[in-house]
């Protein structure tokens, strides 16, 4: 099984292979065609140079510290995006031409100006975030119990002090009972610098947190202390009662031990395995909180009330959220596997590129309400 997983990592990386360079000839030729001034060669190799100078850093620079790199990061970012945009635009004008004949210059000098505004408008939405508010009944609740979800926050070279301030203040103003942190905390070695982490000291209510793939990939026992020291209570496969609730953390794994996952856990343990021998009580309300969307079904088989997730970003930027409303059957928003809720976050913070097309960053104030009321 683990050889039928390798195989299809590498198809996976070979197809998005293919699709990166198809998607840099692509733009190069149609600049060249309409920028007629402008060689293909000439073109190709402005092209491929930024992206693939671009991808680059934006894969190592989370092994290093550094605030230039963290710069050099971002901006890597949207010069990404804005190729991303252009690839797409000049597909669509490709198509319009077969229609209508408008000029060249213009055509181009239009392509290019849209992907500039879209790149811009992502870049802004990237940097806002908002308090999503969804009310949720669950059986055998005696009272209301309110929950500020906090996930993939990516602290790097994105984001950091400052941003966990904001969420910090932003989740002491609504006063939650509980505040969940459901994975993918840090993604860089920015994270460790220094009073990073030192916000969360300041959470007016017990907080918990589940490792997520980028915290195991980050240095998740360096996290783990940094947030131990600062009131935070990792959850490593284990259930606590509180507030007339459940709570039931897992570390980041696999479904089961036949699930293809991207980010693979190392971990023998999966959700399906954990759960088994977990001592859950029927007769007391539950809320599983696990970093990714998956296993949804031994949840509803282990009569978990509520499981809540991130992981996802949603899709993060148009058109990713097409295919992760293909990845995942519970992709965002609140969902139903069985008698057990699923409600995935879109994340208070970004992967790779500082940017949101079709999504925002979010953290989400859930209310648990007594069903019968």
């Amino acid at each position: 099984m683990k050889m039928l997983y390798a195989i299809l990592n590498i198809i996976i990386l070979l197809v998005f292979l293919g699709a990166f360079i198809f998607a840099l000839w692509y733009t190069a030729r149609r600049l060249s065609i309409h920028l007629v001034f402008i060689p293909f060669k000439v073109s190709f190799i402005a092209v491929a140079g930024i992206a693939v100078t671009s991808l680059v850093i934006l894969l190592t620079s989370p092994m290093f510290s550094n605030s230039f790199l963290s710069v050099l990061n971002i901006i890597s970012g949207y010069l990404l995006l804005f190729i991303l945009f252009s690839f797409m635009l000049f597909g669509l004008l490709h198509i319009v031409q077969f229609v209508c004949k408008p000029p060249l210059l213009w055509g181009g000098t239009a392509v290019l100006a849209m992907a500039f505004i879209i790149t811009s408008v992502s870049a802004v939405l990237g940097s806002l975030l908002i308090v999503k508010e969804v009310d949720i009944k669950i059986s055998m609740l005696e009272k209301e119990v309110t929950i500020m979800l906090i996930s993939d926050t990516h602290i790097g070279h994105h984001r950091g002090h400052k941003f966990l301030s904001t969420i910090v203040d932003e989740t002491n103003n609504r006063n939650p009972d509980l505040i969940l942190i459901a994975g993918d905390l840090a993604d860089g070695k920015p994270a460790f610098l220094p009073s990073v982490f030192d916000p969360l000291l300041y959470f007016n209510a017990p907080a918990y947190f589940v490792t997520g793939n980028h915290d195991v990939d980050i240095d998740r026992e360096l996290l783990i202390k940094l947030l131990e020291k600062n009131n935070i209570r990792f959850l490593n496969n284990e259930i606590i009662e509180t507030h007339g609730i459940q709570l039931i953390g897992l570390d980041y794994m696999k479904a089961d031990e036949n699930s293809f996952d991207m980010h693979p856990s190392e971990k023998s343990e999966t959700i399906k395995s954990v759960l088994l021998e977990l001592p859950i009580k029927k007769d007391v309300p539950s809320v599983l909180m696990h970093h990714s969307p998956v296993g949804t079904v031994y949840a509803d088989a282990a009569g978990i009330d509520l499981m809540v997730s991130g992981h996802t970003h949603g899709g993060q930027i148009f058109p990713f959220s097409l295919i992760g409303e293909l990845m995942f059957p519970f992709n965002s928003g609140l969902h139903q596997q069985g008698n057990t809720k699923i409600f995935v976050s879109n994340g208070a913070g970004t992967y790779l590129i500082r940017a949101r097309l079709g999504s925002f960053n979010e953290i989400n104030l859930i209310r648990l309400i007594p069903e019968n009321q």
